[in-house]
């Protein structure tokens, strides 16, 4: 009754009230469920019927429990909870979903200051456009370029990726000022408390931009030069081109029937292939499958991808190529070209000792 008047929905005591709604509106009407109710009213299929609630749980259950998720799990753990009360048979709900990704970070053995273990004021941050004062855990994993000590940035989103939650965020200030980046949240911790905070508009417009980066690079790596991002955003044609490679590989059959299938894998509008090889299937778009097949016998199946300039140097790129092994051919960028053969020959150098 507290709740009720709390919310401004009766006013005084209101209990013969609510009785009368019981009796004469949500139980006739099936609003309530028929079984005695000891934990309090509530309208569990309100909403969603029986089945649909089923199939939210499932894939409520399949990230929390998957990704681990802690704000997810929390509410799942609630959910779950109240599910068992409107006796809507949770337990048993066969998990037809399941995410395989998995994080392959600890939470128990992080730092208690660690991002990870801060989601609440991360997303409160995140909500209100607050400026964070950031660092990196000293003698943790960092890139070439990444550096030790404090930074500012406005947190923009939360994201998962492969195995770990990273944060994505722009640089306010110093060397970086104005660049996009995602890093991992276990990496990162917040400094001093920053009293600015910007619009929601200028966030979501940031937001944007961060998200048009991303899916045009096709992962989290967004390069470390807001000059090239600021280029390859911009809507003069010549000037996003100067922040544009184009790669071209070329594929045996054996393997180009797997890459054929990967229409999703770069933006469409970004990619190009050869035609499939015969037998193939049929029901694919010919705006994508429109180059002509390569003169080599070897490597008749040509494949080509503009991206931003950057992408050259994403280590989960050169993964995915040097992971062909020698079922594909670098043709360009020279660049590129020269990058899968010296790790070509380091590994060799390795095995040679």
């Amino acid at each position: 009754m507290s709740a009720l008047r709390e919310n401004g929905i009766i006013d005084g005591d209101g209990l013969d009230t609510v009785r009368k709604d019981i009796e004469k509106v949500l139980k006739p009407y099936k609003i309530l469920p028929e079984f005695p109710l000891r934990d309090g009213y509530f309208a569990g299929t309100a909403i969603l019927s029986t089945h649909e609630l089923t199939k939210v749980f499932d894939v409520l259950q399949s990230q929390a429990k998957s990704l681990d998720d802690p704000v997810a799990l929390e509410i799942y753990e609630i959910f779950a909870t109240r599910m068992v009360k409107s006796k809507l048979g949770v337990s048993n709900v066969y998990p037809v979903r399941a995410i395989t990704n998995r994080s392959m970070i600890e939470p128990e053995f992080l730092p208690s200051d660690t991002l990870s273990k801060n989601l609440q004021q991360l997303e409160e941050a995140i909500i209100k456009g607050q400026l964070l004062e950031l660092n990196r855990f000293p003698g943790g994993g960092k890139f070439a370029l990444d550096e030790e000590g404090f930074f500012l940035a406005f947190p923009l989103q939360i994201v998962f990726c492969n195995q770990a939650w990273y944060l994505g965020f722009e640089c306010e200030g110093g060397k970086y000022a104005g660049l996009f980046r995602f890093e991992r949240l276990d990496r990162l911790f917040v400094g001093q408390f920053q009293g600015r905070f910007r619009s929601k508009q200028e966030q979501e417009k940031s937001l944007q931009k961060l998200q048009k980066l991303s899916a045009a690079s096709a992962g989290i790596f967004l390069g470390y030069s807001a000059s090239d991002q600021h280029k390859f955003l911009s809507n003069d044609k010549q000037e996003h081109s100067q922040a544009c490679i184009t790669v071209e590989l070329w594929f045996n059959d054996a393997m180009f029937r797997f890459i054929a299938e990967g229409t999703k894998r770069f933006p469409a509008r970004q990619m190009n292939m050869s035609p499939p090889v015969e037998g193939g299937r049929l029901m694919l778009p010919k705006s994508i499958f429109c180059l002509k097949k390569t003169t080599n016998k070897q490597f008749p199946n040509r494949f080509r991808v503009v991206l931003p300039i950057w992408y050259l140097g994403d280590v989960e790129f050169l993964r995915w190529i040097v992971g062909f092994g020698g079922n594909v051919k670098v043709v360009q960028p020279e660049e590129l070209v020269a990058k899968v053969k010296g790790i070509g020959e380091a590994i060799l150098k390795v095995y040679q000792q």
